[in-house]
C-alpha cells in the first residue's frame, strides 16, 4: 500500500512553477506545461508568485517560448515590466560585488571566496539576469574579518546585522568573534553578507582549505575567485535542505550547474562522500528528478529521504513565510533539516549547540552594556542568569 500523501493537491499555478523552475523543458515537459496553462485563470497570480519565488525572469520566459494562450497584452506587458525590475537589480548586485572586491578585498589582500548569488548566476546560468540574486555571499577567514569590517565602514558601508550593529571598533569586533556571519550594506544599499564560516556546526567545512581550493573563473572581464563546481554543487544540496528548499530558485540552481560543462557527477558525488553529505546529495538528486514531471507523484516509488524532502519543499511553497519559518524550528541542528542527514557525532553536536545556545554570549549582550575587551568574560557569567529571568518573566506575561 502506497504511504499516505504529504501534501494537499497542488493547484495548477503551483504545479506550473514547479515545473518552470529549470533553463530548459524536454517535449514531454513543455506539452506538461501547455496543458496547466490551459487551466489557468488567475494569471496575474502566476506573475506574484513567480515573483515571490524568486523565478520570474525564467517563468517568463518560458511562457514566451511556450507561446502560452489566456494572458492578454496587458498581462504580458505587466509580466515583463517585473522581469525587467529583477534584471536591474541583478546587475545592481553584480556591481555591487565588483566593487567590494575591487575597492576592499583585493586592496586588502584579503583571500575571499565568493558563493551563491552573482558568481553562481554569472558562471552557471546562459543569462545571469533570470536569476535572482537577494545579496552578495563572501567567505572571508576569521582572522581578516575585523580588519575587514572596519575597512568597510570606513569606505561607507553600513552595519545591519546582527541588530543594533554600529561602526564602533569594539562592537564590530566583538560581533565578529561571536557571529560567524556579519551583514553590511555598500554605499549604495546592496546587502553583503561576510561568513567566516559556511556552515554551523564549523565540523564540515575549514575555511582555510576552502579558501585556498579556491578556483578564479572571469566574470565579465573580472577574476572572482569561485568554489569548485563540485564543491558549490554538494554545499548548494546541502543549504537548500537546511532550508527545506523553500525557494525555487535553488531548484533552478540545481539544474543550471548541472547543465554546466565543468560539472562532473562523479566528482560531486565523491565531494559528497569526502564532506559525509552523500545522503544529502542522493535526496536532493532524487527531489529535482521528482520533480521535473508535474505530478501527480507516486509516493511509493520515493525513497524516504526523498519524500522528506518533497514533503518539505510543498509544504513550504503552499504555505508561504510562516509555513518556512515553522519548518525552521523543527531543524535538527543549524546545519541539517533531517536527523537522516546527519551522523551519531554531528547529532550529538547538534544537541550541545542547542545547550550552548543559551550559554554563549550575542552582539545583543554588548549592545545592551557594552564591555571594554577585558571584561567581556563577564558575559558569559550574566547571560545565563539573564536568559533564565528573561524567559520566567515572558511566561509570567502570557495570559
Amino acid at each position: 500500500m502506497s504511504p499516505p500523501r504529504l501534501h494537499p493537491p497542488l493547484d495548477p499555478v503551483l504545479q506550473l512553477l514547479l515545473l518552470l523552475a529549470r533553463l530548459e523543458l524536454d517535449d514531454a515537459q513543455s506539452q506538461a506545461a501547455r496543458a496547466l496553462c490551459q487551466r489557468i485563470t488567475d494569471w496575474a497570480r502566476v506573475t506574484h508568485e513567480a515573483r515571490q519565488r524568486f523565478i520570474l525572469p525564467v517563468v517568463y520566459r518560458h511562457l514566451r517560448l511556450l507561446e502560452a494562450e489566456g494572458l492578454s497584452q496587458d498581462q504580458w506587458r505587466d509580466m515583463k515590466r517585473d522581469c525587467l525590475a529583477v534584471i536591474q537589480h541583478n546587475l545592481f548586485m553584480s556591481a555591487a560585488q565588483r566593487q567590494l572586491r575591487d575597492e576592499l578585498l583585493v586592496p586588502l589582500g584579503i583571500p575571499h571566496l565568493f558563493f551563491k548569488g552573482p558568481s553562481l548566476a554569472a558562471r552557471y546560468y546562459d543569462d545571469p539576469g533570470l536569476r535572482f540574486c537577494r545579496d552578495i555571499d563572501v567567505l572571508v577567514s576569521p582572522e581578516q574579518l575585523v580588519g575587514l569590517l572596519q575597512a568597510a565602514v570606513d569606505r561607507g558601508y553600513t552595519p545591519y546585522m546582527p541588530k543594533g550593529l554600529g561602526r564602533d571598533p569594539g562592537g564590530l569586533a566583538f560581533a565578529a568573534n561571536v557571529h560567524r556571519v556579519v551583514s553590511l550594506l555598500s554605499p549604495q544599499g546592496a546587502p553583503i553578507e561576510i561568513h567566516q564560516q559556511i556552515d554551523g556546526s564549523r565540523m564540515l567545512y575549514a575555511t582555510g582549505a576552502l579558501l585556498d581550493d579556491a578556483e578564479q573563473h572571469t566574470l565579465d572581464g573580472t577574476p572572482m575567485a569561485v568554489m569548485p563546481t563540485a564543491e558549490l554543487f554538494v554545499y548548494a544540496c546541502l543549504h537548500h535542505t537546511r532550508h527545506h528548499w523553500s525557494h525555487l530558485h535553488w531548484l533552478m540552481d540545481i539544474d543550471a550547474i548541472q547543465r554546466h560543462a565543468s560539472f562532473d557527477p562523479e566528482a560531486v558525488k565523491a565531494c559528497a562522500m569526502r564532506r559525509r553529505l552523500g545522503t544529502t546529495l542522493e535526496a536532493s538528486l532524487e527531489l529535482y528528478r521528482v520533480l521535473s514531471t508535474p505530478g501527480p507523484w507516486d509516493e511509493a516509488t520515493i525513497s524516504r529521504n526523498g519524500r522528506d524532502l518533497l514533503g518539505a519543499c510543498l509544504t513550504a511553497l503552499q504555505g508561504g513565510w510562516e509555513e518556512e519559518m515553522a519548518l525552521r524550528k523543527t531543524r535538527m541542528s543549524k546545519d541539517f533539516a533531517f536527523a537522516w542527514q546527519a551522523s551519531r557525532r554531528h547529532r550529538l553536536h547538534g544537541r550541545m549547540q542547542g545547550i550552548l545556545k543559551f550559554l554563549l554570549p550575542t552582539y545583543a549582550d554588548y549592545h545592551r552594556w557594552p564591555l571594554p575587551r577585558r571584561w567581556q568574560w563577564v558575559y558569559r557569567l550574566s547571560r545565563p542568569i539573564r536568559k533564565t529571568y528573561s524567559r520566567i518573566t515572558t511566561g509570567r506575561r502570557r495570559p
